[in-house]
């Protein structure tokens, strides 16, 4: 699976907080968004929806199922033969309604570190067992910071 964090939490700050998606519509968004990226069964979107949202929500069976059966009743997916679900013509337009301009990318310097600085924060609510297996990744970025640092504070001429 695609690691697609980043774009799923990016369209979650576009309803601000986690209480808008509770409920059949703000669900029936979720599921039509994370089945933009191809066909997933009911515990594939369960799943996509608890990590999008950090673990703060995962939908139940009790909702995810009958949400599927009427979305399918409304032509916004259906159901394959191999039990997963995809998106209809209808569900694209659907889930197209809420993109406006550019879609989870940041145009900004002041945007792209606006995310970062997020991003950071919950990096620093991490176990340190959740990050040990990044350090590698977490050395990379130290060391781009670090070259970043430097050029800002060269004596050369600025670019």
């Amino acid at each position: 699976m695609r690691d697609n964090r980043e774009d799923m939490r990016s369209f979650m700050r576009r309803f601000h907080r986690i209480r808008h998606f509770r409920g059949y519509g703000g669900l029936k968004v979720l599921v039509l968004y994370i089945l933009r990226e191809g066909p997933k069964n009911g515990a594939e979107l369960m799943d996509a929806i608890d990590v999008m949202s950090h673990g703060h929500w995962k939908p139940s069976p009790g909702s995810m199922y009958p949400l599927l059966s009427k979305a399918v009743e409304e032509n916004f997916i259906i159901k394959r033969e191999d039990r997963r679900y995809e998106l209809t013509k209808a569900g694209i337009e659907e889930i197209n309604m809420f993109k406006t301009g550019t879609f989870g990318k940041a145009e900004t310097v002041e945007d792209i570190l606006t995310e970062i600085d997020s991003n950071l924060s919950y990096l620093e609510d991490l176990t340190k067992e959740k990050l040990t297996p990044h350090i590698p990744i977490l050395e990379e970025i130290r060391e781009k910071v670090i070259r970043l640092h430097e050029t800002l504070h060269s004596s050369g001429p600025e670019t």
